[in-house]
């Protein structure tokens, strides 16, 4: 009985062997069977059944044969899958014939033709919905095969020539009606040039989420040459909208289209989705475009309406115009004093709101001078002061800040040296009313309230009457010393600044730290399961994210801030002495990073994987970005 039981565990062990030999014939009976039915159970059984087959004898290449059946089972697959290709293949062309029909063309154009975008509407209603209805005919065998396309280079193969074909048949569908549309909304809004960038870009952006979405009723996955197909339909948008920018003249119109493409087109949740990355490419691409116009612009109008500006008499009409504009104050003065005198009936508000209209066009200034209005600036003022309004809205903002501190330090350090030659006191005496007496006063009143009404010398209203007056004090102003005070200061703030730009995320990152280390020398018994390590923001991935941004800034960002400080600032020695403090900060901060990895509860892999720059590679780093910063601009320079 034992022996015949051993038999039979063989006999067992040898079936299950053979089985991946014997079963070829019947496997490759069934592939020739299935025709056209391989969107089915029964293909994705074959396909799993080869699968398998193969792996097993791919691990007992020990067995006689494993090397030939091998083979064969993956002639057999090849065979397969050519058969779902071509299943596929079919099914998309024959979808494709019936969109571009001719007798579709006559029914579509034998509708409203007035209503051009309606048409565009219905025409891309029915090129969608014939690909949708017919991707349940191939989605689930497509499904199985993107499954396992990372195990099979073959499945992978297969995947990518069936969207090729996809996209090969939709992309002289959608060009056709891209570039038509586009032109229709260009004629349409050809004087209107917010409009039209908007419109275009908002009906491009709707053409690539239902690209993507009809993609995603045959594919789960969105590919490379997807992508490169969305960006083939968005480059008509750019190529479009390209040729109207160069007519632009006018900085209000170029501005407004940077706030259009900045704050409408890419807002955040468009720059996010991965399905419009080259979609935002081209609005990027588009508003680098628009910027440059809008410089250009700007440096034409700088040069010919203020540079070039030519005065009227009117302009330089001073002081009649002021004298003017003085009398015309008190006259209305006047008025009002006598409207209030007469005109007893009149209701309140109605006596306001005619005094806020007489007044409305002399409230628009800071200063009870009239120089102060806006209509007595002289015309430069007010041009530079509109086109300034408009430029900074569209440019970046951190450089618009580092360039307007560098400007501030600079002409700071012109006024100090040129005011330095001059044997003049620069001391002058202010008076100011020193309110400190009145706050004890106060304090004192209501400690001794229950002496108000008393008589005598303790009687508390006379002493906050007496003690309470502000006190006239003198004092010396020094014009040399807030010079210097003010540009400490703006030194100080563009330090800060700069620090923060470059890293910011780790200054932010390690105030958390602290605060996580304070909690826990704060604790009478330490907790050993609270570590920095353990909290969300202190994973070594998300740390490794922050160090690596913070050396990517440094790399970028160093230079051109360097280089602003050379446009601005001009001297070697000033652009040293204030990047000095910049770049010990960052070491600073590299340092204490360093500290906290190691108190943090962070293992050697964890510190090796963060990969943190001792604070010597760390300098070393921004010397070398700094000598190549200096080494370009001198070859810029010599060229």
């Amino acid at each position: 009985m034992a022996h015949q039981k051993i038999l039979k565990e063989k006999k067992h062990s040898l079936s299950h062997k053979l089985n991946y030999f014997t079963y070829f014939n019947k496997c490759q009976e069934n592939v020739e069977r299935l025709n056209q039915n391989v969107n089915s159970i029964e293909c994705v059984n074959i396909l799993e059944n080869i699968d398998e087959s193969i792996h097993y004898l791919n691990d007992h290449l020990q067995f006689k044969e494993s090397r030939i059946y091998k083979m064969k089972y993956e002639s057999l697959l090849n065979t397969l899958l050519n058969k779902i290709y071509e299943y596929v293949n079919n099914i998309i062309i024959e979808t494709t014939k019936q969109i571009v029909d001719p007798d579709y063309k006559n029914n579509v154009s034998s509708q409203n033709s007035e209503d051009s975008e309606s048409l565009v509407d219905s025409a891309f209603s029915l090129y969608y919905g014939k690909f949708q209805s017919i991707s349940t005919k191939v989605k689930y065998i497509l499904s199985h095969l993107e499954e396992h396309e990372e195990l099979n280079d073959m499945y992978k193969n297969i995947i990518s020539s069936c969207q090729k074909t996809y996209i090969a048949q939709r992309l002289p569908i959608l060009s056709v009606a891209v570039s038509r549309a586009l032109n229709e909304v260009k004629y349409k809004h050809r004087n209107d040039h917010s409009i039209l960038f908007r419109s275009c870009s908002l009906f491009v952006m709707k053409v690539c989420q239902d690209e993507a979405k009809c993609f995603n009723h045959f594919f789960t996955k969105i590919s490379d040459q997807f992508n490169d197909y969305l960006g083939t339909l968005c480059q008509y948008l750019y190529d479009s909208l390209r040729p109207s920018l160069i007519s632009i003249n006018h900085i209000e119109v170029l501005s407004e289209l940077c706030g259009i493409l900045k704050e409408e087109i890419l807002n955040g949740k468009i720059v996010e989705d991965v399905q419009l990355s080259k979609y935002v490419e081209v609005i990027k691409q588009l508003l680098q475009d628009v910027e440059e116009r809008l410089v250009f612009r700007a440096n034409v109008f700088f040069q010919h309406d203020l540079s070039g500006y030519k005065p009227s008499p009117g302009d330089l009409a001073y002081p009649e115009k002021l004298e003017h504009m003085e009398n015309i104050a008190l006259e209305l003065r006047d008025k009002r004093s006598d409207s209030r005198s007469s005109v007893v009936s009149l209701d309140s508000q109605e006596v306001a709101n005619i005094n806020a209209a007489q007044m409305a066009h002399f409230r628009s200034y800071t200063g009870n001078s009239p120089a102060d209005l806006h209509g007595m600036w002289y015309p430069t003022v007010k041009r530079t002061l509109v086109c300034l309004s408009r430029l900074y809205f569209c440019l970046d903002r951190d450089t618009f800040q580092v360039d307007g501190q560098l400007f501030q330090i600079k002409h700071l350090l012109i006024i100090r040296e040129q005011i330095a030659p001059f044997q003049v006191d620069f001391t002058a005496k202010e008076m100011i009313l020193d309110f400190s007496t009145v706050q004890k006063a106060a304090i004192d009143l209501i400690h001794h309230r229950n002496n108000i009404f008393t008589l005598g010398s303790n009687n508390a209203l006379l002493e906050f009457l007496l003690e309470g007056t502000p006190k006239v004090k003198e004092y010396l102003v020094d014009s040399r010393k807030e010079i210097d005070k003010q540009l400490k200061n703006s030194c100080e703030a563009f330090i800060s600044h700069v620090t923060q730009l470059l890293i910011g995320n780790i200054l932010h990152w390690i105030e958390k730290a602290q605060h996580i280390l304070k909690i826990i020398q704060a604790e009478d018994v330490p907790n050993q399961d609270l570590t920095i390590a353990g909290q969300d923001f202190g994973k070594p991935t998300e740390v490794a994210a922050i160090v690596h941004e913070g050396q990517k800034n440094m790399k970028t960002k160093i230079p051109e801030v360097q280089r602003a400080m050379q446009l601005y600032l001009a001297n070697r020695e000033t652009e040293f002495i204030l990047f000095r403090p910049i770049k010990n900060n960052i070491i600073n901060a590299f340092m204490q990073l360093e500290h906290i990895l190691v108190k943090g509860g962070y293992t050697k892999d964890d510190q090796l994987l963060i990969a943190c720059s001792s604070p010597e590679q760390v300098n070393l780093l921004i010397c070398s970005v700094s000598l190549t910063s200096r080494q370009d601009t001198t070859k810029n320079i010599v060229d």
